[in-house]
């Protein structure tokens, strides 16, 4: 009987570290998860942002030349990078407020383009990184 409840027991305690250390391990991984979707965010509206101020610039000092149109291609193309990290963020981070960050950061970077001068410029550009900055102080609560 002894020989039964000493077997029983270190069955037990086998099967409750390999739950316990899977547990822990999907933990963290989701955390990683969690923080790469945030990073290919970042990334992404840091690249959306360069992409809007040379559009910007190609369309004050050469409307309609080749550079011009090639950079308002290229800040369609990354406005769907960024789309497209948003939407990742909204698969691996359940939390509505962080969504509406990122789109309202999105929203004011993709306006850039549409700056009647260079200090509207500058000051959207300005507004753009805090909405930017925010997003990531709120994100940083969700992946410790």
């Amino acid at each position: 009987m002894d020989q039964v409840l000493t077997t029983f027991i270190a069955v037990a305690g086998t099967l409750l570290g390999s739950l316990l250390g899977y547990q822990l391990q999907k933990r963290v991984a989701d955390r990683s998860e969690r923080r790469n979707a945030v990073l290919a965010f970042t990334a992404a509206t840091n690249e959306y942002i360069r992409s809007q101020h040379d559009w910007w610039h190609r369309q004050h000092e050469e409307q309609n030349s080749p550079a011009h149109v090639a950079a308002k291609a290229e800040a369609f193309r990354i406005r769907g990078q960024a789309f497209q990290a948003v939407h990742q963020l909204r698969l691996l981070a359940p939390d509505n407020d962080l969504h509406a960050r990122a789109e309202r950061t999105i929203g004011m970077i993709g306006a850039l383009h549409r700056a009647a001068d260079r200090e509207e410029l500058r000051t959207q550009s300005v507004e753009a990184h805090a909405a930017l900055n925010a997003f990531v102080v709120h994100a940083s609560a969700q992946i410790r």
